[in-house]
């Protein structure tokens, strides 16, 4: 599913193995010869991640994003898909492993070009993609509904898809799945392992939010102080706040959206109120129902409700934390 970490996982792996990754957007790639950039332009950005080092870019990774976009097109009778199906086949020769020629400057190949031989066996290739409806296919293979007396009736839900935790349903996936959903066997054939992505939990949404180095929440402590006013959220907050990311289907990058409509126009409002010292987001905040609470000096704290007030143990453990 979108926004459940699949491009950090691949960061963090390359980070703790000590080798060059790139990151590339399978939606830029067509077939050679046509508008667009080659596959080889996927090993140059390797390159120059290794500083333009040979060895050190042969033993590097590659994450291939968006892979789901250049599924071949179904419609029969159509021009040649040269960003779907003939993207397909031309990275089949690099992932399988080749030594494949790459442009020093980057760019297209000429005649004049000077290139150097980049050996692929050794580069670890990574795709991932949302696959926004794989689950569906999955669902129809694994889900049998019968008739009859006796018969095993299966649920269905307002879509007309049998309702099963969408979790559950990607970790059944297997190669014939994603060829169904458009990809080539030969190109799902390269890949050693078919591995899901759980959707993050709301309480996995909250952590995101406070826990990382440079979570949401401690960067909008670091702009406010920049004005001299404290920034505080509720707990209830939090948890609506990452409610509402996991209603939407977005992930962890939703969250970002959401706290930015809830401060927006406090952002504005902070440069030109030097009386104010805190801003407090409570829970109708968090709904935008109302704007989040502005304290002056002098001025009493609002109220909250009891749900929503810190407890001394979670406002230390917390404050230390942000």
């Amino acid at each position: 599913p979108t926004g459940s970490g699949k491009t950090l996982m691949a960061k963090t792996l390359a980070e703790i193995a000590g080798v060059p990754l790139a990151i590339y957007d399978a939606t830029c790639l067509t077939q050679a010869g046509y508008i667009g950039e080659d596959v080889e332009s996927i090993l140059y950005k390797l390159y120059q991640e290794a500083n333009y080092d040979v060895e050190l870019t042969q033993r590097g990774i590659v994450y291939i994003d968006e892979i789901d976009k250049i599924s071949k097109s179904g419609s029969a009778g159509a021009a040649r898909d040269v960003s779907g199906e003939g993207v397909q086949q031309a990275l089949l020769k690099i992932i399988e492993g080749t030594i494949s020629n790459v442009p020093k400057k980057g760019g297209s190949k000429t005649m004049r070009t000077d290139f150097v031989q980049i050996d692929t066996s050794n580069i670890l290739f990574i795709c991932g993609g949302a696959f926004q409806g794989l689950e569906k296919i999955i669902s129809a293979r694994t889900t049998k509904a019968s008739i009859g007396f006796g018969a095993n009736v299966v649920a269905q839900r307002d879509d007309g898809s049998r309702e099963t935790e969408t979790n559950d349903t990607f970790a059944l996936a297997e190669p014939a799945d994603l060829v169904a959903y458009g990809l080539i066997p030969e190109f799902v054939g390269r890949f050693a392992q078919v591995l899901p992505t759980s959707r993050l939990t709301v309480d996995e949404l909250v952590n995101v939010l406070t826990e990382p180095k440079n979570a949401i929440i401690k960067q909008y402590r670091t702009i406010f102080k920049t004005y001299g006013v404290d920034f505080q959220i509720t707990p209830k907050s939090l948890k609506r706040i990452a409610s509402l990311a996991h209603e939407k289907e977005t992930g962890a990058r939703g969250l970002k959206v959401i706290l930015k409509n809830i401060l927006n126009d406090t952002l504005f409002i902070i440069p030109e109120r030097p009386d104010v010292k805190t801003v407090l987001v409570h829970e109708k905040a968090a709904l935008g129902e109302e704007q989040p609470y502005l304290i002056s000096d002098g001025a009493e704290e609002p109220e909250c409700s009891e749900s929503e007030q810190w407890s001394q143990e979670e406002y230390e453990e917390k404050a230390a934390g942000l």
